[in-house]
Parts: structure tokens; C-alpha cells; sequence
């Protein structure tokens, strides 16, 4: 029995309409909602090498029970395909903007002809892909000796159904009425209510609303449950998806649960791949979670990130900043890296691991997920190509007061990994920090870090008491202002500093900050480090919003914080390994669902 497991997909002008992600080599054409044919001139030679097309045979044998592999197009008009297989290749480099971390490029892939049949069929042509490669992707090129229309296609296998799937997909939402609209409104055509999918009688969604501000009526139909919240962030709100899908839902018959933001755009054939894996997952691999890669919104061509692995006190990202309309990317992309958590802007984990009252802890909105995914580390985390969702991407206009929660909810994370930060590592980290925004003249997020320190070793007990929603609000008082310059012309904004930040650089910024400023105000672009020297005040501009903040170099600030920097320092040494050791034998008793319970007053 022939199962699909992969479609063919083309792009959609709501979703994703960059040509190159999707079909390579060819003129760029009209894209309408929900196109689905693609028009390619006598002697054109297109590829399928590409982030949605190619075909993963190193996560598919790696991971699932697939035996065999074809590829079925419908095309009218003669062409002449060949089948390629491509193994990526990666280096490391040391990142310039943080040398803590590397940065992962890719190099030019190993191609060559796949071991393959090629027959012309009545409506098209069927590939079938011979030997199944432990490494890389299998992909198709067509060169047309006509014009053609490339209708449709899909990968098969003859493999049987492992495991029966049944999805809940968790949103958590806040006063985003717009965007749960949108996505909720997709999911209901094109899946839940669409009897072609796959996922129909399949999926069902859940949605916490911590606003408590989306009318309960807005959808008419019974797969989809809302539930108003205590807004105790997206760890309260997803937590509370799952508790509603996985323990008060009986008997539950879901055997996984998607996390997914309310703000995302999404593709629902993300979703069919994500189910036709499920079906076919070796039971040695049932525990693992499924990640979705993160792209940016307003380039959706470029992949923000593949999955991420935090030691110590760093994350790592890893690739980056990659261009995925490259057929080099694409195979380099699917080189498993270290990963050991996936942000929950799309996640899939298995209902049973959840089920252990194995559920996140109440961190306030940062570092939820990548707590609960150090803490499951060893369950495993698989990515894919084409599994995949866009999202803004805004991490310079992130508010000082995360800053807090950065550092508060790292530390938080810290205790649930093998290996944790020592107290050295962790006063090394914050001195960083500290330098880095003395530098730039940035009080404000410096008191924001210590607060957040203080707010750790105060213990597991004062965050369980503390009002997250109030406490947030304290915070906002950190915030910087942004503020339109006058006089100020874009092409002043200095941006070399940003990629040539060396040690010797920083050493000569702060060589700088000890004399005597100059009466001028250094305009810097908004990552810019190290690049005030004598100016008494800087004017870090955000080119994109067209607006900055304004910050004055004080010496009276700078003694204050330094003084405030010993007792922190005193603070860490003294209490560190004492404190790391109560939260993680704490932590039993905040992620199981009796606490949850209470902690929502979830009656």
C-alpha cells in the first residue's frame, strides 16, 4: 500500500511567494492564493532542489520505518528529468558579534546522480529512488523540450502506518484577536474542516487566552476550545493548552501536542508533514520532540533559526541568518546539529512525555521553552526542511525589561541541565553584560540584569508568590523611550563596529570611557558595540522604525553601578551552587499538574 507522505508544494502570495524555496531555475511567476501550477518554457531546466521540494532521506531513514521512496508528478508536456542526490557540507566560525558563540556557514554541497528509475507515466512521470541515502537529499531536475504545466506531485512510500496520530494544537494568545482570527480561520478550512486533509478527524485546537478578551463564540465549530486564563505568560498559557487537551480532556485521545504563537503565518502542509512523520516514527524515537524551523517574517526567504542548544550561559542558534532559496543551504540545513530545545513558535511533543507530570515550570514570558526542552534533552529533538512557520523577527526593539527575564530565567534553565553554569561562569557572563552596556551608556538594562540575579537567588518560593502581571509592570520603568532625532541622516548611522567587534577593540572603547567626552553625540546603529569612545551621548537609531533612544555617558551612574556590581558579584559567589541546587530539587513541585492547577485556578 502506497502512502503520501510529502507534497509537492508551490507558493502561496498569503504565505510564501519567494520562487526559489519552492522550484529553482525558473522565471519568476504571478503568484495567487492557493496556486497550485507551475508554467516552465521549452528548453527551461528547473530543480527541486529546494527547502520545500527536496526530499530528506537522511531524517526520513534515520527516523522512520519508510522501505521504499517515489516520487509521482502530473505534467503535461515531454521533459527530461533527472534524479540527483546532495550531501551538505558546514564550517564553523567564531561568531564577530559575540566570540562566545560560532556562527554555522555552509559550504558547497556533494552532488551527484541518484540511483534512481525514471518512467513516463500517463498524466506524468514516476521516480523511483532505488537506493535510500543515510545522508543528505534526493531531489529532481526537469528540463522542458516543450512547454509544460507542472500540475502537481507528492513522494511516497509503501511502508504501513506505525503509529495512529491524533493532533491537539495548543495557542496561546494575548489581546491578538486579529492574528488568532487568521490562523484559527486557515486550520478550519484547510484541515479541520476540509475532508481532503489528512487531518481531518485528526486535529483539534486549544486556545488559552490570557486576555481573557476573544469573545467565546468567534468559532462555530467543536474542534476548537477556548479557555480565558490567568495571565502568567506563554509558559501559563501553553501549559494550560496542554492540561485542557492531556488531562481534562477524558479519555484524551491526542498523542501529541503542538505549540504554536498566535502571531505566526502558516503554511497547514507544515502540519500534514509533521502528521505523515508522526505515523511512520520508529518507536525508538516515539519520546522525541518534532521542531519547527523559524523564518523571518518580512524576508521569508531567511531562516532565522534551526533549533538552538543552550550550555552553560550561552544559546547557540544555529544556522542563522541562512538563505534558504540556495540549493547549498538546502542540503546543509538538514546536517543534524547539537540541539537541545526548539522555541514554541511551532513544537509537536509526544502527549505520553507530558502525561509523566512532565509539565513546563511558571517562568513569565522568556525561556519556557528552553527550560522544558534542556530539562527533556535526552527524549531528543528532530527538525526537517519544509517544517517550518514565519514570524516577526524583532529582537532591537525587545524592551530593556527583558533583560530581566533574560538573565532571571536563564539561570532557571541553568539548573535543569547536565551541564550547568558554575559560578564562575556565570559571574564571566554577567561581567560581559555589564561592560558591554557601560560601554554603550545603557544603565538602565544593567539594573534590569542585577534585579533579575537578585530575583533568582531569592529562591524558588518568592517567584511562586511573586505577581507576575504586577511585577512586569515594575519593570516597564527600565524602558528606554524611543524618540525621532532631528538632523539626523541615515547614511551617518555606523555600522562597521557591529562585525569587527574584537577584544583589542574592546579594550580600547573602554581605554576611551575613561576620559574626558567630547561634546558631540555619536549616531550608531542599533546593535552597534563599543562604538562611543569620548562622545558624551549616543543616539542609537533603529533604521527600520526611523526612530532611536538617546543615552548620556555619567560618571555619577557608572560609580553606582559598579558598587551595585560587587554586591551582585558577592551575591553569585556565596549563594550560586546552593541556589542551583534548591531550585532543581524544587522543580518537581512546580511542573505537575496539582501545582498548575492552583497556580490557574483552574477549578
Amino acid at each position: 500500500m502506497q502512502m503520501l507522505i510529502q507534497k509537492l508544494l508551490f507558493p502561496e502570495k498569503e504565505i510564501c511567494s519567494e520562487w526559489e524555496m519552492y522550484v529553482r531555475g525558473m522565471e519568476e511567476q504571478d503568484v495567487d492564493a492557493g496556486n497550485t501550477v507551475v508554467s516552465i518554457k521549452k528548453g527551461q531546466t528547473v530543480s527541486l532542489e529546494t527547502y520545500f521540494n527536496a526530499f530528506s532521506t537522511c531524517k526520513w531513514v534515520k527516523y522512520t520505518s519508510i522501505k521504499t521512496l517515489s516520487l509521482k508528478i502530473r505534467m503535461k508536456g515531454e521533459a527530461k528529468i533527472q534524479a540527483y542526490h546532495a550531501v551538505g557540507k558546514v564550517h564553523h566560525v567564531r561568531d564577530p558579534r559575540d566570540n562566545t558563540k560560532e556562527r554555522y556557514e555552509y559550504d558547497a554541497a556533494f552532488r551527484e546522480t541518484a540511483d534512481a528509475e525514471i518512467r513516463r507515466t500517463e498524466d506524468g512521470y514516476t521516480i523511483n529512488f532505488h537506493t535510500l541515502y543515510r545522508e543528505g537529499i534526493v531531489y529532481i531536475d526537469i528540463q522542458a523540450e516543450e512547454d509544460l504545466i507542472l500540475e502537481e506531485g507528492a513522494y511516497y512510500t509503501e511502508a504501513e502506518m506505525v503509529n495512529p496520530v491524533d493532533l491537539a494544537l495548543g495557542i496561546c494568545t494575548f489581546k491578538r484577536e486579529e492574528f488568532l482570527k487568521r490562523n484559527v480561520n486557515l486550520l478550519l478550512e484547510k484541515a479541520i474542516g476540509n475532508e481532503e486533509s489528512p487531518l481531518c478527524g485528526h486535529l483539534e485546537v486549544y486556545i488559552s487566552d490570557n486576555g481573557q478578551t476573544v469573545p467565546k463564540d468567534l468559532f462555530a465549530s467543536d474542534k476548537i476550545h477556548l479557555f480565558y486564563n490567568r495571565n502568567v505568560g506563554g509558559a501559563g498559557g501553553f501549559t494550560r493548552d496542554m492540561i485542557e487537551a492531556l488531562y481534562h480532556r477524558n479519555p484524551s485521545p491526542f498523542t501529541h501536542m503542538i505549540l504554536m504563537d498566535d502571531d505566526i503565518i502558516l503554511d497547514c502542509n507544515v502540519l500534514e508533514r509533521t502528521y505523515a512523520f508522526l505515523q511512520l516514527l520508529r518507536k525508538e524515537f516515539s519520546g522525541a520532540m518534532l521542531g519547527g524551523e523559524l523564518f523571518e517574517l518580512d524576508k521569508r526567504y531567511l531562516q532565522f533559526e534551526a533549533g538552538a542548544a543552550f550550555r552553560g550561559t550561552v544559546i547557540q542558534s544555529f544556522n542563522q541568518d541562512w538563505d534558504m532559496r540556495k540549493g547549498d543551504a538546502v542540503s546543509a540545513n538538514e546536517i543534524e546539529n547539537p540541539v537541545n530545545f526548539c522555541g514554541w513558535w511551532y513544537c509537536c511533543i509526544p502527549a505520553a512525555f507530558v502525561r509523566e507530570n512532565n509539565l513546563p515550570i511558571p517562568v513569565f514570558i522568556h525561556r519556557d521553552d528552553v527550560e522544558y526542552g534542556v530539562r527533556n534533552e535526552k527524549a531528543g529533538t528532530i527538525l526537517l526542511n519544509g517544517i517550518c512557520v514565519w514570524h516577526p523577527q524583532g529582537p532591537n526593539k525587545a524592551p530593556v525589561s527583558m533583560n530581566y527575564y533574560d538573565v532571571r530565567n536563564d539561570l532557571i534553565a541553568m539548573c535543569a541541565s547536565p551541564d550547568r553554569a558554575t559560578r564562575g561562569q556565570v559571574m564571566n557572563h554577567i561581567t560581559r553584560g555589564v561592560l558591554g552596556n557601560m560601554l554603550r551608556y545603557r544603565y538602565q538594562v544593567i539594573d534590569c540584569m542585577f534585579k533579575g540575579l537578585e530575583d533568582f537567588y531569592r529562591g524558588p518560593e518568592f517567584l511562586m508568590r511573586l505577581d507576575p502581571v504586577e511585577n512586569h509592570k515594575k519593570l516597564a520603568v527600565y524602558n528606554y523611550q524611543f524618540e525621532k532625532a532631528t538632523g539626523i541622516k541615515d547614511e551617518e548611522v555606523k555600522h562597521e563596529l557591529a562585525e569587527e567587534m574584537k577584544g583589542h577593540v574592546f579594550l580600547w572603547a573602554a581605554l576611551c570611557w575613561l576620559l574626558p567626552s567630547k561634546n558631540e553625540v555619536r549616531i550608531s546603529g542599533y546593535k552597534d558595540i563599543g562604538c562611543a569612545f569620548r562622545a558624551r551621548r549616543i543616539y542609537f537609531l533603529d533604521e527600520e522604525r526611523g526612530e532611536g533612544i538617546l543615552v548620556e555617558k555619567s560618571y555619577k551612574e557608572a560609580f553606582r553601578i559598579f558598587f551595585k556590581y560587587l554586591r551582585v558579584m558577592f551575591l553569585i559567589f556565596t549563594k550560586h551552587e546552593k541556589m542551583m541546587g534548591k531550585w532543581k530539587n524544587k522543580k518537581q513541585q512546580y511542573t505537575n499538574l496539582e501545582f498548575w492547577e492552583k497556580y490557574l485556578d483552574i477549578s
